[in-house]
Order: C-alpha cells, then sequence, then structure tokens
C-alpha cells in the first residue's frame, strides 16, 4: 500500500542498480519494470500505484549479464513514461518532486517505457513545453532494455489518480513553487474547455454544440486546447478567472499551474465520481474555488461497452445545470435554459454514431421523455 504521508525513506541511493523496462512483447497492466538492487530484489520506491492499493508495474526477473548496458554517472529513476496525455502529465510526473533536492546532483533522468515504442523518446518531444513548465529540463533517458546505472537516486511516487489524487505534501511544494512559473498569464477571463470537436473515440456531452451557446452567451469563450500549442494552453489556464469543463484531463493542468482567485465549474459527464476527484486536486494544490455541477441524467455508451468510460456520452438537463452554474456564480443570466428536446438528442445521437461508426445505448433504460 502506498502512504503519501509517510515520507520515511522516500528517496534512496543506491550504486550499480538495474533499471528494468517491459519486454518488446509484454502488453499486459501489470508489467513487469522497475529497479532492482544488487541482490535482484525489487526497490519499492521504483513501484507505481495507479490508486494506493493497485500497483500498476510487478517485480521483473534479474536479465541476464550479456542484455544489460552500462550507464555511468548519477541519475533519477522518473516511474514509468505514458504516451497517453492524462497518464502522462500525472503518473509520469509524480516523481519530480525530487528534482528541488536532486536537480544539481544528477546526470538526467531514467524513465522504463509503459509498453516499448518504436521511439521511447517520443512522449518526452510531444509534451516538452509541459515538461518545461514543471521545471523538467535534464536529459533523458528511457531505455529498450535494461540498464546498470553507477549512481541511483529513487524516489517515491508523490501522485497519482484515484486516492492519491492530493498528492504528497512534497509533490505539492514543488508544483506551486515551479508548475507555470515561467509561463505568462494570458487568455480569456471566461472559459470553457470543450469537446465538441474531438476525434472520435472521445466522449463527452450530448447537445455540446448547446451548451456552448448557452455559455457564449454568459460572455465564455469556448476554448479547445487539442488546437492550441501547450504553453497556450497553460497560458490561458493561469489567465481565466471563471473555467467550466467535463471531468477531463485538461483540468490536471489547472490543477497544476491555477490560482486561489479562481472558480472552477466541474461537469458531470458520466456515471463515474471524477468531479470529487478533481476538486480535491485543484483545491489543495491551489486553493482554487471548486463547484461539482451534476446533472447528468443519463450515459449514453458505445454498442461494443458495458459501461461509462472515457467513450461515453452524458445525457444531462440543461435546466438544472443552468441552476448549478448560477448557485455557483459561474453564469448570471437571467433566462433558464432549456432542456435538450427528445428530437434534438435523438438527432445528435445518430450524430454521434455516424461519426464512431458504432451505434450507441443507454445505461439505464431510456426513460427522460417518458
Amino acid at each position: 500500500m502506498l502512504n503519501l504521508n509517510d515520507d520515511t525513506d522516500d528517496l534512496v541511493l543506491l550504486e550499480n542498480a538495474l533499471v528494468v523496462p517491459p519486454g518488446p512483447e509484454t502488453k499486459s497492466k501489470w508489467q513487469p519494470s522497475g529497479v532492482l538492487d544488487g541482490s535482484g530484489a525489487l526497490v519499492e520506491n521504483s513501484i507505481s500505484w495507479s490508486t494506493s492499493q493497485s500497483k500498476v508495474n510487478n517485480p521483473p526477473e534479474m536479465p541476464a549479464p550479456k542484455t544489460v548496458k552500462d550507464i555511468s554517472g548519477t541519475y533519477m529513476f522518473a516511474g514509468i513514461s505514458y504516451g497517453h496525455f492524462g497518464h502522462f502529465i500525472t503518473e509520469s510526473l509524480s516523481r519530480v518532486w525530487a528534482l528541488d533536492e536532486l536537480r544539481d546532483k544528477i546526470d538526467g533522468l531514467i524513465f522504463t517505457p509503459k509498453f516499448q515504442m518504436r521511439d521511447n523518446l517520443r512522449p518526452f518531444e510531444v509534451y516538452r513545453e509541459i515538461l518545461d513548465a514543471m521545471g523538467v529540463d535534464l536529459p533523458i533517458i528511457c531505455p529498450d532494455g535494461p540498464v546498470r546505472v553507477s549512481k541511483l537516486y529513487v524516489p517515491k511516487q508523490g501522485f497519482g489518480l484515484g486516492d492519491l489524487i492530493g498528492g504528497s505534501e512534497k509533490f505539492r511544494s514543488y508544483i506551486q513553487k515551479y508548475a507555470g512559473s515561467s509561463i505568462p498569464s494570458k487568455g480569456a477571463e471566461k472559459i470553457y474547455i470543450s469537446r465538441s470537436r474531438l476525434p472520435s473515440g472521445r466522449g463527452g456531452l450530448l447537445g455540446e454544440s448547446k451548451l456552448e451557446e448557452y455559455l457564449t452567451a454568459e460572455g465564455y469563450e469556448i476554448f479547445h486546447p487539442q488546437y492550441e500549442t501547450k504553453q497556450d494552453q497553460l497560458s490561458q489556464y493561469k489567465a481565466a478567472r471563471n473555467i467550466i469543463a467535463v471531468d477531463c484531463s485538461p483540468l490536471h493542468l489547472v490543477g497544476y499551474v491555477g490560482n486561489s482567485d479562481q472558480r472552477v465549474g466541474i461537469l458531470t459527464r458520466r456515471s463515474m465520481d471524477f468531479g470529487k476527484m478533481f476538486t480535491q486536486q485543484l483545491s489543495l494544490f491551489r486553493g482554487i474555488d471548486c463547484h461539482v455541477i451534476d446533472a447528468l441524467v443519463n450515459d449514453w455508451l458505445p454498442a461494443n461497452s458495458n459501461r461509462p468510460s472515457r467513450s461515453s456520452f452524458g445525457e444531462v438537463r440543461f435546466s438544472e445545470m443552468y441552476r448549478q452554474l448560477k448557485a455557483a456564480g459561474l453564469i448570471e443570466g437571467t433566462t433558464p435554459w432549456e432542456d435538450l428536446t427528445q428530437e434534438e438528442r435523438d438527432a445528435d445521437l445518430a450524430r454521434i454514431a455516424e461519426a464512431h461508426k458504432l451505434a450507441f445505448k443507454p445505461f439505464k433504460p431510456d426513460e427522460s421523455y417518458a
């Protein structure tokens, strides 16, 4: 079990440690990877966790000596590299807190890939601006085979998802000191982080175009982060005073670079308790005033799925969303919002079914208009 509040031995130094990435054929969720000490035992701090009780990696076998490459110098083990945006900005950055102590003592960082890629360094190129904004400015190694490192610091994970979203005190302190400190605040004062132009396979809200019309009338700029540079995203998240978004990955970035003058409305788009998780991160990290706006009526799932997920679409009552947003001080209009009609809902379901080349079904019996 991982206890973020226990900092006992949360940073250890090893000599001739072995960093073992997963093999090229390994595709399981629980990858055999991590750091082995001289005796071949898994170093506890190199375990990565998806929650405080759920490990991501399993102990790897001791590699054959002929397969091991030697790396001289002093490095820090930085955990698992993910290609997925949300996992990268949370789990792949979960050990950067140790840079506050180690920056001038090490030659670089060593990650293990979640899965072997054609180019294991590709995620670090894609997310370079985010790394820079987090104060991660050292050389990075992400090997395709086991390596032996002359000296290796291994910090304990300080952040994650689920019940790890509050972070350790050292991780939060690092974020407050470094994250976004070099990024200027620039952009609209009120934004809605939209999913309406995401590619197929990504879920969202039914009738999101109608929501965007309502919010535009309230003075909100419709913000599509996928069309912006990472630096411009961070600049906008620093500048906005009011932010409305569904429970989605960009809110993690708001939690990194935001401030206590901000008010955030988190729209529930699926029957999962993500609003509470984001509220915990944003309030603990930056003192942001958060409001979970739950007007969810039903989840519409891809036909090949049986539970709400990142690919499902939420059906909401806009009249209830209006009431909650106004109570939170996020909108000011005096004219209540109108719900989707059944015809509008069905037309949007037909649109997303065509875009996904897949039918959608209700998670609960479809009694919305009964």
